[in-house]
């Protein structure tokens, strides 16, 4: 017998806002061309409100009547769902073929102590497989119910003490981050967006007042104030974006949390919207390590997997750790991901394809650069950037490196952050050995590896490796 429930009552809420946010559009073109029909004295004043009124009445019996109808029960071996308004839709999930089970709720859910479940399974495309709003410790409990289905697949007791190893990341940690993250280019386009609409918002008198003080300033300025002003400007810009890069990376980031409990990693991050997330072990296929030019410079690096069943949603990250020292890599592998911990001696690109690889990637850039110099005034400085290009690509090719074993295979390589994949074998899909006409007299090639994934999986390849050792160790 099935006991049926009903969503957190909050899901009223959620669908209101939803419905009432993809039709405000539709909504205000309406409301303008009815509004101007409708004569006075059949209620032409009231029109707005009373469609107001009426879309809000009708939008939310939809979403009580919707609320009603979707129900669901939670047993031991899968969950049952069942919903529609027009169509009834029944669907049982089976937890043995769930991949990921994540909580996340914003600064408003936890006011309500309401959250949002969402399980993914091995065949769902981009949206997640179940996504509900319910109380925080009903998701728990379901939660808590899928994984000790998991727990005990292929299992004969069960394992009553849990072993609990924890890593968290310091708000020091998230400063650095910040410090040299691509958000700081999300505070640039925020501050620019604000100064685009700096005359729709500020109002006439107080800009007639910033005008006339900003004249009686031009008037003593000469050449040397000028770029005195603009080197201000600019470090005023950039600390704004970097005060912005540090609240957004906070904001998502906060209290980052992974933790290893039995064959499950969890991670729990946010300030205004918290999430949970919980990744089987043997769901990992990948493991990258991140080392950004100048983090890796600090000691610092950052932590990525590739697993199937998480990070569809919305593109979602799979980053596991987002800053850390150095020194805190070898306890990761020891306490969180010990089935990873390899040690491994890289293959290294041979001295023979250097050339090559310079003049492969410089070329096209020195024909590039020429026609800048030709057509555009003072366009000769640009050559001051090939010896930068230079180091950048003499830096890449040292750092291409590749390993096999029987279990593992390790590559590496430089785009401007260094990565480190290490890659279980079981996991690959596809090995290729891709190499041209000049690649082939120099006897190097590159190699790529596909892992399986959700919908196309994912590749990585590093070039210029030695021809003979890709036959060796490469199976095709």
């Amino acid at each position: 017998m099935r006991e049926l429930k009903h969503q957190h009552k909050f899901t009223i809420f959620s669908e209101v806002f939803q419905f009432i946010k993809n039709s405000i559009v539709p909504l205000i073109i309406f409301l303008i061309s009815i509004g101007s029909k409708i004569p006075k004295k059949y209620g032409g004043d009231y029109t707005e409100v009373i469609v107001i009124i009426c879309f809000f009445g009708i939008v939310s019996a939809l979403a009580i009547f919707k609320w009603k109808r979707n129900v669901y029960d939670v047993k031991a071996e899968g969950m049952y769902m069942k919903y529609g308004i027009f169509e009834t839709h029944e669907r049982t999930v089976p937890f043995s073929q769930v991949h990921t089970a994540d909580i996340s709720s914003s600064l408003i859910q936890r006011f309500f102590n309401v959250c949002r479940l969402e399980i993914d399974t091995a065949g769902g495309d981009t949206k997640s497989e179940i996504s509900i709003f319910l109380s925080k410790q009903e998701a728990l409990r379901i939660k808590s119910i899928i994984f000790k289905v998991k727990e005990n697949e292929n299992q004969d007791e069960i394992i009553e003490e849990k072993n609990i190893k924890k890593l968290t990341s310091s708000l020091k940690d998230l400063f650095v981050m910040a410090t040299f993250s691509t958000r700081i280019l999300a505070g640039f386009f925020i501050i620019s967006a604000f100064y685009s609409k700096v005359d729709d918002i500020v109002p006439k008198e107080f800009k007639k007042k910033a005008q006339g003080y900003t004249n009686n300033i031009m008037k003593g300025v000469n050449g040397v104030n000028i770029i005195k002003y603009v080197v201000i400007l600019i470090f005023t810009i950039l600390f704004i974006s970097w005060v912005i890069s540090i609240g957004l990376t906070i904001i998502k980031y906060y209290k980052f949390t992974v933790i290893r409990e039995d064959d499950n990693i969890k991670l729990s991050y946010g300030l205004f919207n918290k999430k949970e997330v919980t990744i089987p072990v043997k769901r990992i296929q990948s493991l990258t390590i991140v080392e950004g030019v100048i983090k890796k410079s600090l000691g610092y690096f950052s932590l990525n997997v590739e697993t199937i069943g998480y990070g569809k949603d919305k593109g979602e990250s799979t980053m596991i750790c987002p800053i850390a020292k150095r020194t805190v890599l070898d306890k990761f592998f020891v306490d969180i991901l010990p089935e990873m911990n390899i040690s491994y001696k890289l293959e290294k690109s041979p001295k023979k394809a250097l050339k090559g690889f310079l003049l492969f990637r410089l070329v096209p850039e020195f024909i590039v650069m020429s026609l800048v110099a030709y057509f555009a005034p003072y366009g000769y400085y640009i050559f001051l950037l090939i010896p930068i290009l230079l180091i950048l690509y003499y830096t890449r090719f040292i750092d291409n490196g590749l390993y096999c074993s029987d279990k593992f295979i390790v590559m590496r390589y430089r785009k401007l952050a260094r990565e480190t994949i290490i890659i279980q074998k079981e996991s690959i899909q596809s090995m290729e050995k891709i190499q041209n006409v000049f690649q082939k007299k120099k006897a190097v090639a590159k190699c790529k590896v596909t892992i399986a994934g959700d919908i196309l999986g994912s590749s990585y390849t590093v070039g210029y490796m030695n021809e003979d050792f890709i036959k060796e160790h490469v199976e095709f």
